[in-house]
């Protein structure tokens, strides 16, 4: 057994030891998400594995179903004025915290906040926002500027950071540093006792949860809290998942790259299955604050000379999973556009290299994570283009965690910055212009890593937020991708579906573009 191996099967072991003994009669799901978080605050951080998380611990005003509708979540009633600029959002009775305090809107009051100051869709609510106060202990009344039809739409986002809802002493904890404490209203509570950052985050369900009455679709309606406790176990690569899924170790995979499906056999105890039909979006991101690619010629001699087809070709392990669909709010969604997508040219690509005069003699340094599979390979892909235009390729890899705060470095390479990278995001996450992280044009620090600025987007997105109906909001959706292709404050790269797997005696797995683990039981 090599020491890779050996390593989880510890992990697997030091867990039982510790939770045998209380969990006999308890039901135990154990998780293993494509990378484990160190980072815990929702507010935080855009991880997958803390949204993942925040959705267990964490509870929201309004979430969408799976026709993109905001529907009450938390919220028990809620009335709009006529002239729609006063909302008015009544709590449900009886809501608790895990620390046993009542839920108030003093404490949702102070959430909306502290998410709004670090997501894009929020940063653009606030702008609309004339008061936003706690009317009394169980109601919450926002008034606008002027009318705004997103509210629901923002208060419902399912994409990261969500607007989870944090006890008021907690969500004053300024949105520039992580909360100390992990208290939600969810169906699980977690076991800061239990955690161990990297290996394992465990999860207990909270008995006073009360879920809604509605059937679950996507986030919104009945979380239930089926399983007793909930483990997230850290494993360092997608074949030693596998692995102790087949031998029962784990129970369920968040992502499972298409050459190891093969191993999803009758006799292998478990199965895979696409539960997001959207999927996510393989993204090219270049550091707008650093040369070479603070000059927009240079980006848009890299747009030139990118070929989708090679990237979806390798970013799912299997073709048949990916499309190089280049839409900027994704394909299959409501503002799908061809506009302004730029067609390959690697001769044009060089000659435009060449009259920006690009010194060539400076390698670029490419953060690479290589923990990930699917953005591992999208790397690999791009070094290979450059390498082809004559520029010299420094990949520094890393795992995950170390990426998520290496690329929010704004200084220049010998300071440990950088000039480009690739991620993924669910395209949900993508769908419209205020949600897409990857749009915001105003610099840091609001802007996502790789901090553009673009003035003309920015008005853009304005005018996107303030449109009267959805055929407009449909025009300047398109126009938007246009400008963001001029600048090239993005490269979408592919759309891929990436199965997930667990054990055939698992049942109510959730279809939903987030991992979504309540609900699960077992047969």
């Amino acid at each position: 057994m090599t020491i890779r191996r050996f390593w989880p099967l510890m992990v697997l072991a030091a867990s039982a030891a510790l939770t045998s003994a209380p969990l006999q009669a308890q039901s135990l799901l154990r998780v293993a998400p494509e990378t484990l978080s160190r980072v815990l605050d929702p507010h935080f951080t855009t991880s997958f594995t803390t949204r993942d998380l925040g959705y267990l611990i964490y509870d929201t005003l309004f979430a969408v179903d799976d026709t993109f509708t905001p529907k009450p979540q938390m919220v028990e009633s809620y009335t709009v004025s006529p002239d729609k600029l006063t909302y008015t959002f009544v709590l449900r009775p009886s809501l608790k915290w895990h620390d046993g305090q009542p839920v108030t809107a003093a404490d949702c009051v102070a959430s909306i906040r502290r998410w709004a100051s670090r997501d894009s869709m929020g940063q653009t609510l606030t702008r609309f926002i004339s008061s936003l106060d706690a009317a009394d202990a169980n109601t919450i009344k926002l008034v606008l500027k002027e009318p705004y039809g997103l509210v629901l739409d923002s208060l419902a986002k399912i994409g990261a950071p969500v607007p989870f809802m944090m006890p008021e002493r907690i969500a004053k904890t300024p949105g520039s540093e992580q909360v100390k404490e992990i208290i939600g209203s969810g169906p699980y509570k977690f076991r800061a006792d239990l955690h161990e950052p990297g290996v394992k985050i465990v999860l207990d369900k909270f008995a006073d949860y009360k879920p809604r009455s509605e059937p679950p679709s996507w986030a919104s309606g009945a979380k239930i809290a089926r399983m007793d406790r909930i483990e997230m176990l850290g494993m360092p690569d997608a074949q030693t998942q596998v692995s102790a899924l087949i031998r029962g170790e784990v129970d369920y995979l968040e992502r499972v790259p298409a050459d190891l499906l093969p191993l999803f056999d009758a006799k292998s105890g478990a199965k895979a299955e696409v539960v997001s039909k959207f999927g996510f979006q393989a993204i090219m991101r270049m550091n707008h604050l650093q040369p070479p690619f603070n000059d927009v010629k240079v980006r848009q001699a890299i747009a030139r000379a990118i070929d989708r087809t090679m990237y979806a070709g390798v970013v799912a392990g299997d073709p048949k999973f990916a499309t190089d669909c280049a839409a900027m709010f994704g394909c299959g969604m409501p503002y799908e556009s061809k506009d302004g997508i730029p067609t390959r040219d690697m001769a044009a690509a060089r000659a435009m290299l060449k009259d920006a005069n690009v010194d060539m003699s400076a390698p670029l340094v490419m953060l690479h994570v290589a923990n990930a599979p699917g953005i591992a390979a999208l790397g690999n892909v791009t070094r290979q283009t450059l390498v082809d235009l004559g520029f010299k390729v420094d990949m520094v890899s890393m795992d995950f965690q170390t990426f998520a705060t290496r690329r929010l470095n704004t200084g220049p390479v010998a300071q440990g910055g950088w000039n480009l990278a690739h991620t993924t995001n669910s395209v949900p996450d993508q769908g419209n212009p205020l949600s897409n992280p990857f749009l915001v044009a105003s610099g840091p620090p609001a802007s996502a890593w790789g901090w553009p600025k673009d003035e003309k987007i920015e008005e853009l997105r304005l005018k996107f937020a303030t449109a009267p109906d959805e055929a407009t909001r449909k025009t300047i959706a398109t126009e938007i991708q246009v400008r963001a292709y001029e600048q090239v404050l993005y490269l979408p790269l592919a759309q891929f579906t990436t199965p997930s797997a667990w054990r055939n005696n698992l049942d109510g797995v959730l279809k939903s573009p987030v991992m979504l683990l309540y609900n699960i039981d077992r047969k």
